[in-house]
């Protein structure tokens, strides 16, 4: 690509570009060995396998890596693409001293109206992707969690009201995202100028509706984590009880004390991201936006990774305990 100026970037933009970089290497690498054990459970086709030991059937981790692939597949997108578009700022101007944009990323002008088109393209697909692995992220804590404790404390879980309820949060989370994305496409045309469709970041700052919408968005899934956040619990403190010797107690822990602080601290940046569209940072010392940037970073976008680290070392983990079909499930 002519005109691409990455290396003659400040130290704090190239900086962020490595670390994204980091992200979608090590998503791909969840990824492929998430791929292999996704498929054959789903050969295997089995949610549940029967054990002596119990009467209620040992939960498989097909529930797990139904979530969970698609999930790391969405990441993977995101950063993937997140990369191309930190290389694609650099054909035009990278304004370190304006407003801090989307994510507390760095502004920038684009340099034509391809160069704009390709930049809203692209952040509007991280956008969308992003709003899918949040749906899948929420689903694959909920439905692991659950599926450990059933395994551990030998009743069956997630019950009824559970699936309806994180069923029912999930599409919230769908629809608020889908409809603020929607919104915001109808809106990108609108640029007032000559420079292509607008970014995402730029349609959030501009447009009044987008911008409530997406808001909605963020407060649902702040909502929708915080209350997997409490099952969670509920459900460590239920296995603790019960049965305190078992191998699922010890990863319930994993999940009540990492995944869920995790959790609250990505949320208390989602709520930051919010707030950041209301403030003008281009007055701000250079060192506070580059904490807010590198805050955000490593909460928003590391904690997700953290994340889906963690659960698929629990799906491995359950898959090594349980056998089925002569094999791990």
């Amino acid at each position: 690509m002519d005109n691409v100026r990455i290396t003659e970037e400040q130290p704090s933009y190239k900086a962020v570009f490595g670390l994204d970089i980091v992200t979608a290497a090590i998503a791909l690498i969840l990824l492929g060995l998430a791929t292999r054990p996704t498929f054959q459970r789903i050969k295997a086709g089995r949610f549940s396998s029967l054990n002596g030991a119990q009467d209620e059937p040992f939960k498989t981790t097909l529930g797990t890596y139904l979530f969970l692939w698609p999930a790391l597949l969405c990441f993977s997108i995101v950063y993937i693409v997140r990369c191309a578009s930190d290389i694609l700022k650099t054909r035009g101007i990278v304004d370190y001293d304006k407003d801090l944009s989307w994510n507390g990323r760095a502004a920038y002008t684009v340099s034509s109206n391809e160069n704009g088109t390709r930049l809203s393209a692209l952040t509007f697909t991280t956008a969308f992707t992003n709003i899918l692995f949040t749906v899948l992220l929420n689903g694959g804590v909920w439905i692991h969690s659950s599926h450990v404790q059933s395994n551990g404390t030998g009743t069956s879980s997630p019950k009824k009201k559970s699936k309806i309820w994180n069923t029912f949060i999930m599409l919230m989370i769908l629809a608020t995202g889908v409809a603020a994305w929607g919104v915001g496409m109808d809106v990108r045309d609108m640029s007032g100028g000559t420079m292509g469709r607008l970014a995402w970041s730029d349609v959030l700052v501009r447009d009044r509706v987008t911008r409530i919408l997406y808001i909605v968005y963020e407060c649902t899934v702040i909502v929708s984590s915080t209350s997997v956040s409490i099952e969670v619990w509920r459900e460590y403190n239920s296995t603790n009880r019960t049965a305190h010797q078992s191998n699922e107690r010890n990863h319930l822990a994993r999940f009540a004390f990492v995944v869920v602080p995790l959790i609250a601290l990505r949320n208390i940046f989602i709520i930051l991201d919010i707030i950041l569209l209301y403030l003008d940072t281009s007055n701000w010392p250079t060192s506070a936006s580059l904490a807010v940037t590198f805050l955000l970073l490593i909460f928003r976008q590391f904690a997700n990774l953290a994340i889906v680290a963690i659960i698929l070392w629990g799906a491995w983990r359950m898959g090594r305990t349980i056998k089925m079909f002569g094999g791990s499930v």
